[in-house]
């Protein structure tokens, strides 16, 4: 697969010749320096961005637009939830945009279960600005997860909430993909995230470099804040892919 962005009449080139497999019930982090299309190859992936040639075949078909199956759930979770809406109400559009009929008891019920998954029992009828930047984004990720995809894409969806609130939804989204079994695919500039949450981890180069390397995360799950963190092969890890990227941004300051 290539990309090429046309920028002020000249040609950029992202990606040439990118070739990757994601396992199926994978949770794949992609992780590399500023400017080398971690957010680009997401939204390839979605259908938001086509590619220049090649394609991306998800359930095998050819990607021509964001597919059936594959939730998107973007970085500036303040600008995807709706304020006039209550958390049931926003976690309901969820629902509409599936354009399936159901009863407005079964919608509910639906909604009260994802509900109970991401923690916000008893916030049902609270409006996003009486809610902490941590459970806005939670309801972000009810309503995703409420479509029943295959596939969740996030980019960098915990950038904007402390360190304790990231910790804590961190944990949290590893419970809900060992739950529900999906694939995930998670962009992010932190790499002891990439190794705390991941089942594999690609490390992009500065484009149009493309793939620089693939890591195989073999922390056993559960994982815990602590206690993985205590593990040397965090540890070894983290250091492995700081130094691959670092190494990068250095030489292009």
């Amino acid at each position: 697969m290539n990309k090429v962005f046309h920028v002020n009449k000249k040609n950029i080139t992202v990606f040439d010749n990118f070739s990757y497999d994601i396992q199926e019930g994978s949770f794949l982090s992609i992780v590399g320096p500023s400017g080398c299309g971690k957010s680009t190859l997401l939204k390839l992936v979605s259908g938001l961005e086509m590619p220049t040639d090649g394609q991306i075949v998800f359930d095998g078909q050819a990607i021509a637009g964001p597919p059936k199956g594959m939730i998107y759930v973007f970085q500036q979770y303040t600008k995807s939830i709706f304020p006039w809406y209550t958390v049931i109400e926003n976690i309901e559009f969820g629902l509409r945009t599936q354009k399936k009929k159901i009863s407005k008891q079964e919608a509910r019920e639906r909604c009260l279960q994802y509900i109970k998954l991401v923690g916000l029992e008893g916030y049902e009828d609270y409006y996003p600005s009486q809610l902490s930047g941590g459970m806005q984004q939670r309801v972000v990720i009810a309503r995703a997860l409420i479509c029943e995809p295959k596939v969740l894409l996030m980019d960098e969806p915990f950038s904007a909430v402390d360190a304790m609130t990231r910790a804590i939804l961190q944990e949290l989204l590893l419970e809900i993909w060992q739950k529900l079994d999906i694939t995930i695919l998670f962009v992010t500039h932190d790499v002891e995230e990439a190794v705390f949450l991941s089942s594999h981890i690609i490390s992009l180069g500065k484009a149009p470099i493309g793939l620089k390397e693939e890591m195989l995360v073999t922390l056993p799950y559960p994982r815990d804040q602590i206690e993985t963190r205590k593990n040397k092969h965090f540890t070894s890890m983290q250091h492995q892919l700081f130094e691959s990227i670092f190494s990068q941004e250095k030489g292009h300051l």
